[in-house]
């Protein structure tokens, strides 16, 4: 099951995981529950983050706060204490919403702005993760808002049953219904997309994980939640720089976001490795044993599926309500891990691959300006200091 949130990085979230030897800022100031606003962060935001983080003063181009996880947020902080936190996942690309739900059900992007809401909504045959597990006879289902975001972009998917209300994962839980794979998306203010309050859409994630749990299904479940974007928060690593633009401007992997992946097989541990939305797609295949989709960035992606064991040995979390008891941090506290950065130049992003083979030019919709451009194409890796 896949849960995709939005708009947070891994330093706005997850200040409590440094106790536990996680690569997060934890002295920048706490900012306020709900937020105050949506931050730009399409293309000509992020760019000029980059620049700033080449500079050496990122907290000039970006939201420079974080919240009180385990305060604010405690299932959350629970679950990334007792599971997998990957704790240098990417987004797919550095900009807005829509392109990073595609790269996650998907792989791939045509465009790199979100479709405006003033024309009809775009449809691409591309193929998607919940296609190629139906063409292989498994079962899926999109919890989605009310328009089916993101998943009626895709031809193959648009109005299908199997297209249902977010609402709808307990009572499938509790028939037994619930399908080989699930992708899920909320509708605001649960999506935690500034200016919600963030607790809310953890609440929706938590009903879910319990209802769930509450079936007898825990022990079999492998859960991946992640969030679509950076949405203009800072953070304090700079990513490594594998794919650009024509105009010269790193587009993967963009700005850290959290991932947590749980359940009754994943055990506890904080993971180094670089990894960005597409390794979602890359671990859901492999274990559910499917073939490549045809997706080069996405078949070629690191793979997660090690985190999970061949037995369980997690329990199921505290139920919704519960006053959660945050297991206590090493001491002392580990250091921080620095992963080493993959090596090579960038590439240009390449094309769009359709399900009948064709392509699809590469997406180039969101010039940057070049004076927001970064000077040069590295990756540095600076200790912590200071959707639409």
């Amino acid at each position: 099951m896949v849960f995709v949130q939005e708009n947070h990085t891994t330093d706005n979230y997850f200040r409590s995981m440094r106790a536990w030897g996680a690569d997060v800022a934890a002295d920048w100031p706490i900012g306020p529950n709900p937020p105050t606003a949506d931050h730009p962060h399409n293309r000509g935001a992020y760019a000029t983050w980059l620049a700033a983080q080449e500079r050496g003063d990122s907290s000039t181009a970006a939201v420079h706060t974080q919240f009180d996880t385990d305060k604010v947020l405690p299932f959350y902080a629970y679950l990334a204490k007792t599971g997998a936190f990957l704790e240098h996942h990417c987004s797919g690309f550095g900009t807005n919403s829509t392109p990073n739900h595609l790269l996650i059900v998907g792989g791939q992007t045509p465009t790199l702005r979100n479709p405006s809401q003033h024309a009809p909504a775009p449809i691409w045959d591309m193929p998607s993760l919940l296609g190629h597990t139906e063409d292989h006879g498994l079962t899926w289902k999109a919890y989605t808002g009310k328009q089916g975001y993101p998943v009626s972009f895709y031809q193959q998917l648009k109005g299908s049953p199997n297209i249902v209300r977010s609402d709808q994962i307990a009572a499938d839980a509790a028939a037994g219904t619930l399908p080989t794979l699930s992708m899920v998306w909320h509708d605001s203010p649960d999506d935690e997309h500034p200016t919600a309050d963030v607790s809310l859409g953890q609440d929706k994630v938590w009903a879910a994980v319990d209802a769930i749990a509450t079936a007898g299904l825990w022990d079999t479940t492998v859960f991946l939640l992640t969030w679509d974007d950076w949405g203009g928060f800072d953070d304090h690593v700079v990513t490594p720089n594998l794919e650009i633009t024509p105009d010269g401007v790193q587009l993967a992997y963009g700005p850290r976001v959290p991932l947590l992946m749980f359940g009754g097989r994943v055990p506890a541990a904080i993971d180094h490795r670089w990894n960005s939305h597409v390794s979602i797609g890359r671990t859901v295949l492999d274990l559910l044993d499917l073939p490549d989709l045809g997706v080069p960035r996405l078949d070629k992606a690191p793979s997660l599926a090690d985190l999970v064991a061949d037995s369980p040995t997690v329990p199921a979390p505290p139920h919704p309500g519960s006053a959660i008891t945050q297991p206590t941090p090493p001491n002392p506290s580990p250091p921080p891990v620095t992963p080493p950065l993959p090596t090579g130049q960038p590439t240009a992003v390449g094309p769009v691959v359709l399900r009948d083979g064709s392509t699809l030019p590469a997406p180039d919709d969101q010039p940057v300006h070049p004076a927001s451009t970064p000077t040069h194409a590295t990756s540095t890796h600076p200790g912590p200091s200071g959707r639409r």
